[in-house]
C-alpha cells in the first residue's frame, strides 16, 4: 500500500509541468559549477551556478542521468559527478590536496564508452576533453587553481559547450542515447510486480532514500535484503519482495522528492513524517497540514527550530483554517478541500535502512480535525506565552532528559504523531515521562507549561473513554473548588512554596520544590505535616503572610487528611493543581495581594 501510493503520487508529479520531479532514468543532483568546453574539448572557463540564500551560496538542483548509489569503492556517474571523479583532484583526510587517479580513470572510461556513439558536438567535446585530461594536469591548471577551494567543497559539476544553450547532459542526442542505454541494460529477472501487478523486469536492488536525519549520507533503503537468512526459494536480495524497476524508481523518486521539499514534511527528533494528497493541486491542504503539525512562530516564515521554511501567506491562511476547525466551524477557505485523501508516512533511521514508524490514510479534513482536537486538549493557562500552539517536537523536547532530543525514547515520536492524527489516547510513556520530568529538580526539571499541558491532555483522553464526569473536571485554568484531593494537595504545595519565597526571597539555594516535590506528589502523608510546620515560620516573616495563610486555610478545609500514597493518575492531578495555583493563584498579579493585605489592615 505504501509503495503503491508513492508510485501513484510520482505519476501525478510527472503530469505536472512545474513539479521538477525526475523522469525515469534521471535523478536530482546538487551542482555548484559548470565546466565550459570548446568543440575541441579544451577547458575554456569554470562558472559557478550556486544560488545565494541569505549569507550562504547553495548548489543548484539539476536533473542529471541517474546517479549510482555509492557506499564504498569507486563508481562513477555519467556527465555529472564531483571533482574527484571529473577532474581527478580531492582533499585527503588530513586536509591536503591530492590526485584521485583511480576515480578519474573510472569516470573517463565510462563516459567515453557512453559518448563514443553520440553524434553531437557537445557530447564529442566532453569525450575529447576526457581523452586529453589527467589528474596530474588538474593540480596545475590555472582555472582550477583560481577556484580550488570552491571546487573541493564536495558538490557536483556538469559540462556545457561554449556558445550553445543548455547543459550537455540535457541535449536531445544525449538524452536519446541515455534512454537507449537504459533499455539495453534492463536485464533483470522478470516477475509479477507487487505494486502494479504486471509482469515486468524486477529490481534486484532498490534506489536509496536520502534526507532522513541519522541515516547514512549516501542514502538508506526502504526495501532491502542482504543476509543469507533472507534467501528463500532461490531468491536473493530484493527479489524476495518482487517490485519492478519502474515501480522502484517511481516510489523512491517520489519519496526523495518529498524529503527534499519544504512543505510536505515535518521532523520530530529522530523521525521525519512526509505527507501528500491524492489529487493534483493539493498544495493548500499540504501547507495547512505542515503548519498545523509545526506552527510557524515568526513573520519570516521560519520554524522556531529552523528546520523548515513556509510562505508567510500560506502560514497565516493555515492558522486561520486551524482556528476555524478548532472552534467547530468549517475551514472557510476556497482552496482547501477537506475531502481530499491524505497519506502520512513516518520514517526513522535504522543503520543502512529506514524503519516505518507509522502509516495512515485519511482525508485532510479528518486529519485537521484530529489535530485541532489535540491542540484543544493541550490548552492550559499560560499557553499564550508560547504563541498559543505547542508543536509536537516541542513536547518531545520538553520531556527528554536535559531537554536533549537524543534522549527521547526511539518509538515515542511515531506513537505521539499516531495518537494526534488518529485521535487515540496518548501513549502511556508520554504521561510517565511528563510526571518524571516534573518530579526532577535542577535547571531543566520541574513543572513547566508544556509538561503540565501534556499531563492535562493525557488525563483528558483517558477520562474521555472511562469516566465522563472526571473528564469535565479537567479544566484549562484554576478550579478552586475541585473535589479532588490530589489536585487540592498540589495547590497546597504551591501555596507553601509561595510562603517560603515571600519570606526568604528568590535567591534560595534549594526551595521546598527542589527538596520535597517528588515525595509530596507520591507520598503526601510523609511530607505535608513537615511542610506545614515550616510554613508557620515562613508566614510570620512574609510581607503579606496573612493573605497567603488565609489561602492555605481555604485549601486545607477541602483536604480530608494526607493519604499515604497517590496513584499515578492522582500524581498527575497533583501536578495540575500545583501548576494552576502557581500560574494563576500565586503570581498572576502581585497587586491582588497588596489589595487584600490593605483590606485586612483597614478592617
Amino acid at each position: 500500500m505504501i509503495l503503491q501510493s508513492l508510485s501513484e503520487y510520482y505519476q501525478r508529479l510527472v503530469d505536472e509541468e512545474d513539479s521538477g520531479v525526475a523522469p525515469p532514468g534521471y535523478s536530482p543532483a546538487k551542482v555548484s559549477h559548470v565546466l565550459l568546453l570548446d568543440e575541441a574539448g579544451q577547458l575554456v572557463d569554470i562558472r559557478s551556478i550556486t544560488v545565494k540564500k541569505g549569507s550562504k551560496e547553495l548548489p543548484k538542483s539539476l536533473l542529471v542521468p541517474q546517479q549510482v548509489s555509492r557506499t564504498s569503492g569507486v563508481a562513477a556517474n555519467i556527465l555529472c559527478d564531483n571533482m574527484a571523479y571529473v577532474l581527478g583532484i580531492e582533499r585527503s583526510k588530513q586536509g591536503e590536496v591530492q590526485g584521485a587517479a583511480s576515480k578519474q580513470a573510472d569516470f573517463k572510461a565510462k563516459n567515453i564508452a557512453f559518448l563514443l556513439s553520440v553524434e553531437d558536438a557537445g557530447a564529442q567535446a566532453v569525450r575529447f576533453f576526457l581523452e586529453s585530461w589527467s589528474s596530474e594536469a588538474a593540480l596545475f591548471h590555472p582555472l582550477i587553481a583560481a577556484r580550488l577551494e570552491e571546487l573541493l567543497a564536495g558538490n557536483n559539476v556538469v559540462f556545457k559547450l561554449d556558445g550553445i544553450p543548455g547543459y550537455i547532459h540535457e541535449l536531445p542526442a544525449v538524452r536519446e542515447a541515455w534512454a537507449n542505454r537504459e533499455a539495453e541494460e534492463d536485464d533483470g529477472a522478470a516477475g509479477q510486480c507487487l505494486v502494479s501487478g504486471e509482469v515486468l523486469s524486477l529490481a534486484r536492488i532498490h534506489p536509496l532514500i536520502k534526507g532522513v536525519v541519522g541515516a547514512q549520507t549516501s542514502g538508506a533503503a526502504v526495501v532491502s535484503f542482504n543476509i543469507d537468512s533472507f534467501t528463500s526459494y532461490g531468491k536473493s536480495q530484493s527479489y524476495n519482495a518482487p517490485v519492478s524497476k519502474q515501480a522502484a524508481f517511481a516510489y523512491s523518486t517520489a519519496l526523495n522528492y518529498l524529503l527534499v521539499g519544504t512543505t510536505n514534511k515535518v521532523r520530530l527528533a529522530n523521525m521525519v513524517m512526509v505527507f501528500w494528497g491524492d489529487r493534483k493541486g493539493s498544495s493548500q491542504e499540504e501547507a495547512t497540514l505542515a503548519w498545523s503539525l509545526n506552527p510557524v512562530m515568526d513573520d519570516r516564515g521560519e520554524m522556531d527550530d529552523g528546520s523548515r521554511e513556509i510562505d508567510p501567506n500560506a502560514a497565516r491562511q493555515a492558522e486561520i483554517i486551524l482556528k476555524n476547525v478548532k472552534a467547530g466551524l468549517p475551514a472557510q477557505a476556497p482552496d482547501f478541500d477537506a475531502d481530499t485523501r491524505c497519506y502520512l508516512l513516518g520514517l526513522a533511521p535504522n543503520a543502512a535502512r529506514l524503519a516505518i514508524r507509522f502509516w495512515q490514510v485519511s482525508t485532510f479534513g479528518d486529519i485537521l480535525g484530529k489535530i485541532a482536537h489535540h491542540y484543544q486538549d493541550m490548552e492550559i493557562a499560560g499557553m499564550e506565552r508560547a504563541g498559543g500552539w505547542i508543536a509536537p517536537w516541542r513536547i518531545l523536547k520538553a520531556l527528554a532528559v536535559q531537554e536533549d532530543t537524543g534522549n527521547i525514547p526511539p518509538l515515542l515520536e511515531g506513537q505521539l504523531i499516531k495518537s494526534i492524527v488518529s485521535g487515540q489516547p496518548y501513549p502511556r510513556t508520554l504521561y510517565n515521562l511528563a510526571l518524571n520530568r516534573c518530579r526532577t529538580g535542577g535547571e531543566r526539571g520541574g513543572v513547566t507549561m508544556i509538561r503540565a499541558a501534556v499531563i492535562k491532555a493525557c488525563l483528558l483522553r483517558q477520562y474521555r473513554q472511562q469516566d465522563v464526569e472526571k473528564e469535565a473536571m479537567i479544566t484549562v485554568s484554576l478550579q478552586e473548588d475541585k473535589p479532588n484531593q490530589a489536585y487540592q494537595l498540589g495547590r497546597l504545595f504551591a501555596l507553601l512554596e509561595k510562603a517560603q519565597r515571600d519570606a526568604l526571597g528568590r535567591q534560595i539555594n534549594a526551595t521546598i520544590r527542589d527538596r520535597y516535590f517528588g515525595a509530596a506528589s507520591a507520598t503526601p502523608g510523609a511530607v505535608f505535616p513537615l511542610l506545614l510546620r515550616l510554613s508557620r515560620h515562613h508566614l510570620s516573616k512574609a510581607e503579606f503572610g496573612e493573605v497567603t495563610d488565609r489561602k492555605i486555610q481555604k485549601v486545607l478545609i477541602q483536604v480530608d487528611g494526607f493519604p499515604a500514597h497517590l496513584t499515578l493518575e492522582d500524581q498527575g492531578q497533583f501536578v495540575l493543581g500545583y501548576y494552576h495555583q502557581k500560574e494563576q493563584g500565586n503570581y498572576s498579579s502581585s497587586k491582588t495581594n497588596q489589595t487584600e493585605g490593605q483590606g485586612e489592615q483597614d478592617e
